[in-house]
């Protein structure tokens, strides 16, 4: 069984067929999947839709994205708190972290959101869901600050050197789609080095579908090639990062064994 670790199939317009596109995840062998939320609005229906379904088939990651940053203030803050306290279907604090390359909020208002959520998800004992792009060395001074212990590193596009600070933390490094793109070999190359207790696949469909697919809707199914190339690289047959990686985030995000 593979788990696909951030998913977005709770979005509406994205997803109009998402009935069917379960049914083709789960025909993949996919049979777990974690729902992430972006916005104040996202992150609520995230949990109704996650609580429509049979317990540990998903689970709810809620937040504000640091594209929304702006968003977050203290009435928001207790909304994600009283929807974690309240529903046993949200097992982390995410997507929140750094976008330094679109920028479309101030830098300040980005960090302020960022260490606002992370203190929450100490509050409440829950994983982060981090996203990082072109602020690496911020994102992590503020991680090592803050000192959040069960944190993953969402769709991992650091370099070596970041990827083993990572994981030397004790955080996941997460792998999705871009894995398998043929320019990405100093991506593949670090990923060889994860050590197999912290890695991850995800898809962030609709979003970064693997190569086979590039152009098309990224769905939950499609996981399969990642871990595919993802087991290639690293030595191991496909059943074996299948549950690996299953392990890994039964643990970080707190599905129950055994698995559906």
């Amino acid at each position: 069984m593979f788990t696909d670790s951030h998913s977005h199939i709770q979005f509406v317009k994205e997803f109009p067929d998402v009935e069917s596109v379960i049914v083709r995840a789960e025909e993949a062998g996919v049979g777990r999947q974690v729902l992430v939320g972006c916005s104040p609005g996202d992150s609520l229906r995230t949990v109704e839709f996650v609580e429509k379904y049979p317990v540990n088939k998903f689970k709810a990651v809620i937040g504000v994205h640091p594209h929304e940053s702006n968003l977050l203030d203290g009435k928001v803050l207790d909304e994600l708190r009283q929807l974690a306290e309240n529903h046993s279907c949200v097992s982390g604090i995410g997507e929140i972290g750094l976008d330094f390359f679109r920028n479309l909020q101030p830098r300040e208002i980005q960090e302020r959101a960022f260490r606002s959520q992370l203190g929450l998800a100490r509050e409440l004992k829950l994983p982060v869901v981090i996203h990082v792009r072109d602020a690496w060395d911020e994102a992590l001074l503020i991680l090592g600050e803050e000192d959040n212990k069960e944190v993953v590193m969402h769709c991992f596009s650091g370099n070596f050197t970041q990827a083993r600070e990572c994981w030397e933390r004790g955080y996941y490094l997460a792998f999705g789609g871009a894995l398998t793109y043929p320019k990405n070999e100093s991506l593949r190359d670090l990923a060889v080095a994860v050590p197999d207790e912290r890695i991850l696949i995800e898809t962030d469909c609709p979003y970064l579908p693997p190569q086979p697919y590039r152009g098309k809707r990224n769905e939950p199914a499609f996981i399969v090639e990642t871990a595919r190339v993802l087991a290639e690289i690293r030595g191991c047959s496909l059943d074996e990062m299948a549950e690996i990686t299953t392990q890994n985030a039964a643990r970080i995000f707190r599905f129950q064994e055994p698995g559906i």
